[in-house]
């Protein structure tokens, strides 16, 4: 989390739900001096949401030595006790109402739907100020783009619709600072949405499947309890795996990597949807191709969000894919050469029969969720 965003929003004091008759933006990059002079003058900081993001943030100001004082939720999520920020106090938007004060007050915004940020926008639940954590750190090299100009301009031409081009723009935009149109273009819909919607027949190959919830929100999305392959390496996230799909013989879990090779690999376990094949990693894990654990089984679909590990994997699934060409999900925002290097190597992958028309969307206000789609089409 290393960029945010601010909202300023102008609301008749009269009628807090009033839309905003103004919206100013100010983009801070991630670092100690800039954090500060933010939050100078602040007597509380708040995120609003309570959710896995609204942990991240903690830990985010816990690095630079402040504290999150209250996590805001809707008022229904509060009556339901939607508590998940460790020790920090939950307070609705009703209560807030009644103290916040914009200019001693921080909201941090920890939702990820673009559609619920893009309708505070318009409506905001009260006159406040909002910063946007967008970037991740996941581009080391901030002018990465420029530097790869005509590379990124020959992948964004490999996208077949112009909302896809739009969103490719946007997004690169969004990494100078620039987030206006990437928080327009992007939707909700993480890889179960209208462009996948093509009935194939065959597995659900879960490539990354954390705790088992794609899988299961897939074989609800296909309207059929399928064969489904769920790879994760990690040991912590495997176990919880096989605890919510245990009464589900049709998922078969494998507690290994996809790979472009059979082998062990450093790994970084930080128990949650970070985990990842890294040299620095103190833990070795198994790892392996999909073509060796699938072979002539028939495949349907590929999702993959595998922390920077999607190339590699897909060199390992070539004759998966190419066999079946089933629909593609693929994570594109781990590396910074993600768009660079998947669009082309996914843009050749085809048959006699078929190929892949390739769509890119974004379903997250931050640099998360950018997803690549290879939808099959007849040549």
């Amino acid at each position: 989390m290393k960029k945010v965003k601010r909202f300023w929003v102008r609301i008749m004091e009269s009628n807090f739900n009033k839309a905003a008759e103004e919206m100013k933006v100010k983009v801070l990059g991630r670092n100690f001096q800039s954090l500060k002079d933010d939050l100078a003058g602040k007597r509380r900081i708040m995120t609003y949401g309570a959710g896995i993001w609204a942990n991240d943030i903690k830990k985010m100001l816990a690095e630079y030595g402040y504290r999150l004082d209250y996590a805001i939720v809707d008022n229904q999520y509060r009556d339901k006790g939607y508590i998940h920020v460790g020790d920090t106090d939950v307070i609705s938007i009703d209560n807030l109402r009644l103290s916040y004060n914009p200019e001693s007050d921080m909201i941090i915004w920890a939702i990820g739907s673009p559609e619920k940020l893009r309708n505070c926008m318009k409506e905001p639940p009260i006159l406040m100020e909002c910063y946007l954590v967008w970037d991740m750190g996941f581009w080391k090299e901030k002018d990465y783009s420029l530097v790869h100009k005509n590379e990124f301009q020959e992948a964004c031409e490999l996208l077949y619709d112009e909302y896809s081009k739009k969103v490719f723009r946007s997004y690169i935009e969004a990494q100078k600072g620039n987030i206006d149109e990437d928080i327009r273009y992007s939707t909700n819909g993480t890889y179960f949405n209208e462009l996948t919607k093509v009935r194939r027949g065959g597995a659900f190959l879960d490539c990354g499947s954390y705790d088992g919830s794609s899988a299961i929100e897939y074989m609800k999305f296909a309207d059929e309890e399928c064969l489904v392959y769920a790879f994760e390496p990690d040991k912590e996230n495997y176990q919880n795996l096989t605890n919510r799909v245990k009464d589900r013989p049709n998922v078969i879990c494998l507690n290994k990597g996809c790979y472009s090779s059979d082998g062990t690999l450093s790994f970084a376990s930080n128990g949650d949807m970070s985990s990842s094949l890294h040299e620095s990693g103190t833990d070795i894990v198994e790892v392996t191709t999909i073509d060796s654990i699938v072979g002539e089984e028939k495949v349907a679909f590929i999702k993959m969000d595998i922390e920077g590990a999607e190339l590699e994997a897909l060199k390992g699934a070539r004759n998966v894919i190419r066999q079946n060409m089933p629909v593609l999900a693929i994570s594109a925002y781990h590396r910074q050469e993600d768009l660079i290097t998947l669009l082309p190597y996914i843009s050749n992958l085809r048959n006699e029969r078929e190929g892949y028309h390739l769509y890119l969307r974004h379903h997250g206000v931050g640099q998360t969720e950018l997803v690549i789609y290879a939808i099959p089409f007849s040549v």
